[in-house]
Order: C-alpha cells, then sequence, then structure tokens
C-alpha cells in the first residue's frame, strides 16, 4: 500500500503567538516530533510561506505552499494541494501540532485501509480525530468541491466520504495522544500530561 504522510504546518498559529511547526519542545521544533511518529515512506510538509527558509534550512526536500487557488482555506487546503502534487494510494494527514503521537497508531490505522472505505477516522476523547488520519485517493474530488462550496470544516468532508471510524479501545491510544497544542501551556514541562 502506497502511502504518503502530510504534515499540515501551514496555520497561522495566532493564539500560540509563534508558528508552531518551527517551535523548540523538548530539543526539536514539534513538527519532528510528528514526522518522527508517521508511517515508512514519503513525507510531505504543506507550509506557510514564513516557514519556508525554516523548513529548507532543516533539509526539508518536499515543502509545499497551498495551491493558489485554495490558499488559505485551511486544512482541506493542504489535503487537496498534497493530493494534487504527490500520487499515492493513501495519504496519512497529520497536524504539526499533535507532538504526542504515535507511530503504532499510525500502523493501527493504517491496517483498517481497504477499497471499502474512504477515510479511516480514529475516535479519541469522544470526539473523531480528523486530523491524524488517513484518506484515499479518491477523496480529491470530495475536497475540491468542498472548498469550490466553501466547505472548509473537515466535517463537511467526512459527510460525502464512506468513513471507517475506529475506536480508541482498538487503538491503544496514550490519553494525550491526540492533543492539538493551541497555546504554549498545553505543552507540559517534562513532556508527559
Amino acid at each position: 500500500m502506497h502511502v504518503v504522510n502530510v504534515i499540515l504546518a501551514g496555520g497561522a498559529s495566532r493564539r500560540f503567538g509563534e508558528p508552531k511547526a518551527s517551535y523548540v519542545y523538548q530539543g526539536k521544533p514539534l513538527y519532528e516530533h510528528v514526522k518522527e511518529q508517521l508511517l515508512d515512506g514519503q513525507t510531505v510538509i504543506i507550509s506557510h510561506p514564513s516557514l519556508l527558509p525554516f523548513f529548507k534550512a532543516r533539509g526539508e526536500q518536499n515543502v509545499w505552499l497551498d495551491d493558489k487557488q485554495v490558499r488559505g482555506c485551511g486544512p482541506l487546503a493542504g489535503m487537496y494541494t498534497a493530493m494534487q502534487k504527490q500520487e499515492a494510494a493513501w495519504y496519512l494527514v497529520t497536524a504539526c501540532d499533535m507532538p504526542f503521537i504515535r507511530k503504532e497508531t499510525a500502523e493501527i490505522l493504517s491496517s483498517y485501509c481497504t477499497e471499502h472505505a474512504d477515510a479511516i477516522i480514529p475516535l479519541g476523547q469522544g470526539r473523531l480525530q480528523p486530523l491524524f488520519a488517513l484518506y484515499h485517493h479518491r477523496c480529491l474530488p470530495f475536497i475540491h468541491a468542498c472548498l469550490k462550496e466553501n466547505q472548509l470544516a473537515i466535517k463537511d468532508l467526512l459527510r460525502k466520504l464512506q468513513v471507517r471510524i475506529v475506536p480508541e479501545e482498538e487503538l491503544n491510544v496514550t490519553s494525550n495522544e491526540f492533543r492539538n497544542i493551541n497555546k504554549r501551556s498545553d505543552l507540559p514541562e517534562n513532556g508527559m500530561i
């Protein structure tokens, strides 16, 4: 199964006060915590223009801005750009501000990929976690339709897809695994929550 990892790092990080992807936590930028836990294979980063020099300085090769037609349209724009620019069967899409995700969870999620599902979404902490999930390439026209209709919430996309929801009990997730870092106080000093 050909999977491309997609790290979404194009947000403005207004609440955080600086770009989250480049924020150094426990000796490395947040995006690297995420990248280390993704599936084997190629990783692409969808970036904010201000972060291009940062990623280039770190030796990242596959860093792209959102497609001009959809720039500024949130996570769906990043997913659209990755699927347009890099062909794969499946895309593991994750936000750059989820430093506690685990490779084991990504691997279990990937075991649910079948021809009958368009998206594999974990359920954690009582909520769907669509920003650490797998999407098949056949989602591209639905993503494009959402963008054209200005339906920018991922839940709008999910309503159009065949979604396989994987409960946290089947994933054996940690208590903080799906935690998004929105402000500095969300990051514990010792790395444990």
